[in-house]
């Protein structure tokens, strides 16, 4: 069998959960499960929320590694999801190298939802989360489009490979602002903490609750 063919191909499905959001326990966990369905023993990874690297031994003792940066990252489940059924899948049965390539191929090659969608997500997220919060119809309708703007701030984020920590600090201060800007509008009409609450829902990271 080809190791180093092996060892790129369970790097790339590490890389896949890694790049959806998916947990650096789980990524590790998924790595080590597809080298040892191929009978490697000795078998080790260690990732970073930037970077994977593993390591192999072959039965002649020879040492594989590999080292491979991650710099893009966002969120979907779906992806994730994917990678550990295939995970599971080749627990029970091995598959070809080609074919496991060829199910990571069309992991990787789905499309994430169309921007307008996400929109959509964002703004029934901001209004959903502040009614359920306790808020009034007027401050989940606000949140509607604050929740839109810290999608659209998101998406400009994610273009330039900005860590998430300052995306969710960005975000942060955008709901914030945005919130603080809606009660001088609409005076007492508005609360402002609800607002902020039910807004920054969208900055939750939603993988570490599965």
């Amino acid at each position: 069998m080809d190791l180093r063919r092996l060892i790129k191909l369970a790097t790339w499905a590490g890389q896949i959960i890694l790049e959806s959001g998916g947990e650096i326990y789980r990524v590790e966990e998924t790595i080590t499960k597809i080298l040892k369905s191929y009978q490697v023993k000795d078998a080790e990874s260690f990732v970073t929320p930037t970077g994977i690297m593993v390591s192999l031994t072959a039965q002649d003792g020879d040492v594989i590694s590999i080292i491979h940066r991650v710099s893009k990252s966002t969120v979907d489940l779906e992806k994730v999801s994917l990678i550990n059924a295939l995970s599971r899948e080749l627990s029970l049965e091995v598959l070809s190298l080609d074919d496991l390539e060829k199910a990571l191929e069309e992991i990787s090659s789905k499309n994430p939802y169309t921007i307008p969608f996400q929109l959509f997500l964002a703004a029934m997220c901001g209004f959903s989360f502040t009614l359920l919060f306790g808020g009034a119809l007027l401050d989940a309708l606000v949140a509607v489009f604050i929740g839109i703007a810290v999608r659209l701030l998101q998406l400009g984020t994610r273009e330039i490979k900005l860590s998430s920590i300052f995306n969710n600090i960005m975000g942060g201060a955008l709901v914030a602002l945005l919130a603080s800007f809606s009660v001088l509008i609409f005076k007492d009409k508005v609360h402002l903490d609800v607002i902020i609450i039910g807004s920054i829902m969208l900055l939750v990271p939603g993988i570490a609750f599965t």
